[in-house]
């Protein structure tokens, strides 16, 4: 998704919240409390509600987001830049950039999402050949490389 795509889906903090809630209603919500997945929307307190215990949980419970107070649009904005481009963004770019005060809330979150999408990257392997800035490599798997003679 281009920055000009990515302004017109996501113009607001009301779309990116709507957005994220349609995401945690797909993957499922569990109560951090009895951990059962039966839970309903309380539109008037903005949280979910446990059917079993009553227990109440933010958008943010069990998420990266988890003990955040910046806005949903801040979390969506560093998460296009991060996976959009192949350079680096550091805290202090991103803080200029999304306008904000404080520097401490910024680099947390940007701490917090790096590491969270070095774990995914630890979940999916190559495969074939892949092209990469312009080189080609290729990848063996533990199969390929048994079933070649040694030298």
């Amino acid at each position: 998704m281009n920055l000009q795509n990515f302004i017109f889906q996501y113009p607001d903090e009301a779309s990116c919240r709507a957005k994220f809630k349609e995401y945690r209603d797909r993957e499922g919500v569990v109560c951090p409390h009895c951990g059962s997945q039966a839970h309903y929307w309380k539109s008037d307190k903005e949280c979910y509600e446990c059917k079993q215990c009553k227990y109440r949980q933010s958008l943010r419970v069990n998420t990266v987001m988890r003990a955040s107070n910046l806005p949903f649009r801040y979390w969506f904005i560093a998460i296009h830049l991060l996976t959009s481009t192949r350079k680096k963004i550091s805290a202090v770019e991103l803080q200029r950039q999304l306008g904000h005060k404080r520097y401490e809330p910024i680099r947390a979150m940007l701490h917090k999402l790096r590491s969270v999408l070095g774990t995914c990257d630890g979940q999916h392997s190559l495969k074939g050949v892949i092209e990469l800035n312009d080189g080609f490599f290729t990848t063996e798997t533990e199969e390929s490389a048994k079933e070649k003679p040694l030298k």
